[in-house]
């Protein structure tokens, strides 16, 4: 069996652009490695490229047809991207007060709030994996490892959004390289998208 389909359907869907067909069975692969080979594809199985190149030299052992070997690759391959993705996204930038005291001493207060993956899925299907300060791109900077990844800015920060505020996607969410994001929090409340374009522009 494989971990988190819908999840790994949805980043197949929006982060990599891919139809609906491909979408549907890609999952179906994954399920046929498992049954070929007794295993469960998992984040605990599939954490790197060396996991997917073992797996896939021990289903070829299996004699399965060539065109079906490819189509299980590239959904692996596809899986272990959603699973790095899953995991970058997963890594949210927190509202942070740091105070600086003599002996380096670092006071870190932090205050979580909970990000809606779905809100963050449309933003960047709207938007695609770019940064909107700098745009940076990181599958052509970083090659298949960068595929997708991206962070998400709140325009209005999130502190500030009371419970019952219904979040476009669109208005308030900007997809930001995470060097941008940190620098759009310089001060309060943050920089605009704009104001921070405007300064690496001077």
């Amino acid at each position: 069996m494989i971990e988190s389909e819908i999840e790994y359907k949805q980043y197949l869907r929006n982060v990599r652009g891919l139809v609906e067909g491909t979408c549907n069975s890609y999952p179906t692969y994954l399920t046929a490695i498992c049954n070929h080979l007794k295993i469960d594809i998992s984040p605990q199985i599939i954490t790197s490229e060396e996991d997917v190149n073992t797996i896939l030299v021990k289903l070829k052992g299996t004699g399965i047809n060539t065109n079906y070997w490819g189509n299980c690759q590239s959904a692996l391959r596809a899986y272990l991207a959603f699973m790095q993705y899953a995991h970058s996204s997963s890594t949210v930038m927190p509202d942070e007060d740091v105070t600086y005291v003599e002996g380096a001493y670092v006071e870190v207060k932090v205050n979580r709030f909970e990000r809606d993956p779905t809100a963050r899925a449309e933003c960047i299907k709207h938007y695609k994996p770019v940064c909107s300060v700098c745009s940076l791109d990181f599958l052509e900077m970083y090659g298949e490892i960068g595929r997708g990844f991206i962070h998400v800015h709140h325009i209005t920060p999130i502190s500030e959004i009371g419970v019952s505020y219904e979040l476009d996607p669109v208005r308030d969410l900007v997809p930001v390289c995470p060097n941008c994001h940190a620098m759009l929090h310089t001060k309060k409340p943050p920089y605009s998208v704009r104001e921070l374009k405007n300064i690496i522009r001077a």
